[in-house]
């Protein structure tokens, strides 16, 4: 077999601070047939000439220098110029250690997928937490991922991905990915993997699930997705519409479930803008949790935080404390009687089962914990244009 190459595209914006990592990652990789495509988008700090620095002294890297135009602009200029016959994005604040694409083609060579997925490491306040996908290592035709997929899903209390929809732990065959590159709208600005991954799984004819944890995720309170930035209301419109539009394009024939879409769209709706679950004085997903509680909200991700925002904003109860894994022990110096419930922010269904058990440990009245269950989920809460097009599949 001729050798294989791959198409790693960086974009850039304003990362002189982490930039180096990244492509230093790329450069030192122990498989060497590689297309490195840095597109810098219209950085105003020293990005782009570091950029250009590298491609100074490595012949496999190319730079495209464009007008900002954002994440999906920039990936689509990446994907555009791609020669390899497979691809991979990698953002720019992260790494990939140094024999993930060796292993990669060793699969490649075995079994000819559209898709390789691996796990990732997530890197946040000093924590180095693993996080390989949730299904059997092997290869699997597009019936048997997504048979097993919702299995996986049906069997949590909410909302478990068993594969994390990212571009940066999955390698794809180029034309696969840049079909579903460029079906994505440039409009949005965050969970822009989702709107490629998801309708690509769906189109898929096979994937390779690989255990090991390649990809360093570092986690950044000064990312986007931290932040409440205008229109957010309308961008979850757009990728909202477009997962249902993949869906009726591909879901039948993939076997997806609609419950998992419907988990999907709730999910973004909770990431993306948390005070459109406040309705009639009611919190949908927290039905329990009425004005005027107090409660302590455990969890400090994405979630969390946007969460209690809304909350604030609102002035919909008052937040005593807020705590997570680092700082639990706070519980045993507060009065459970100053408190109604606790609220569990997070997503991740593994996650929440963990933390019962851990609140469970030190003696928590389980009647005052509240987390995210799947009776309180129905379309009836989307915003209107959204639950019409759900209620239409």
């Amino acid at each position: 077999m001729n050798s294989i190459k791959i198409s790693v595209i960086i974009p850039v914006y304003n990362v002189e601070k982490y930039i180096k990592k990244a492509i230093e990652s790329v450069i030192e990789q122990t498989y060497k047939d590689l297309e490195i495509i840095l597109i810098d988008d219209g950085s105003t700090d020293a990005s782009g000439i570091i950029c250009d620095n590298y491609a100074n002294i490595d012949e496999r890297i190319r730079v495209i220098h464009k007008v900002n135009g954002g994440i999906v602009s920039a990936r689509k200029a990446g994907i555009n110029i791609a020669t390899g016959s497979y691809a991979v994005n990698l953002d720019p604040d992260d790494w990939i250690e140094s024999n993930a694409y060796e292993n990669v083609v060793e699969i490649i060579k075995k079994y000819s997928p559209n898709i390789i997925a691996f796990g990732m490491k997530k890197e946040f306040r000093g924590f180095i937490e693993e996080q390989p996908v949730q299904l059997k290592q092997g290869m699997y035709d597009k019936e048997k991922f997504w048979r097993d997929f919702c299995v996986k899903v049906s069997q949590q209390p909410f909302f478990l991905q068993p594969l994390v929809m990212s571009q940066c732990d999955k390698v794809v065959k180029t034309e696969l990915f840049r079909k579903h590159e460029f079906n994505c709208s440039e409009n949005l600005k965050k969970n822009v993997d989702d709107a490629v991954i998801f309708p690509m799984l769906l189109d898929m004819e096979s994937i390779y699930i690989d255990s090991r944890c390649w990809y360093h995720y570092c986690v950044r309170k000064n990312s986007i997705l931290w932040q409440t930035k205008k229109k957010d209301d309308a961008r979850y419109k757009i990728l909202a519409l477009h997962l249902i539009d993949s869906f009726k394009r591909f879901g039948n024939d993939a076997g997806c479930s609609k419950d998992f879409l419907l988990y999907k769209l709730v999910h973004h709706l909770m990431l993306d803008t948390p005070e459109m679950l406040f309705e009639n004085g009611k919190c949908n997903i927290y039905p329990e949790m009425s004005r005027g509680s107090r409660i302590v909200v455990y969890g400090k991700g994405v979630f969390a935080n946007r969460f209690m925002n809304s909350l604030k904003e609102q002035d919909y109860c008052y937040i005593v404390a807020n705590v997570d894994s680092s700082d639990v022990e706070r519980l045993n110096l507060i009065d459970s009687k100053s408190y109604d419930y606790i609220v569990i922010s997070i997503f991740n269904s593994k996650i929440v089962l963990s933390v019962l058990d851990l609140l469970s440990s030190m003696k928590i009245d389980r009647r005052k914990i509240l987390i995210i269950e799947k009776e309180n989920i129905t379309p009836d809460f989307l915003p209107k244009e959204i639950k019409e097009a759900f209620y239409n599949l």
